[in-house]
């Protein structure tokens, strides 16, 4: 088998072949992994339980309750229509997940 420079390679394929646009083929993104960030529900009196919610409004189903202390993974966050910070969490024991407003949620340094 005989190898051909790329001089040689370049030099013998055809104008037409030179002119037409080939797709270039990059690699792909390296896979990032977001790992969750993680919190802990907290409220005035312990024993009051706190809504989760379908969404970031409290015009939305309470589909759940946290207790403060419950521990939660932040899956999301987001400025409600009613100002306030809410963050998506997933209860770590349950894996129930819903919205709950900020003033409730202690975020792990």
């Amino acid at each position: 088998m005989k190898l051909l420079s790329s001089a040689l390679l370049i030099s013998t394929v055809p104008f037409v072949f030179l002119s037409t646009a080939l797709p270039v083929l990059a690699h792909p993104a390296p896979i990032q992994i977001a790992y969750g960030e993680y919190a802990t529900l907290t409220s005035r009196d312990s024993n009051t339980p706190i809504n989760i919610r379908d969404g970031a409004s409290t015009n939305t189903y309470a589909r759940h309750i946290g207790y403060a202390g419950d521990r939660v993974e932040i899956l999301d966050r987001l400025v409600g229509n009613d100002g306030y910070m809410w963050y998506q969490v997933r209860f770590l024991v349950s894996n129930a997940t819903g919205w709950v407003r900020g003033d409730y949620v202690f975020l792990d340094e």
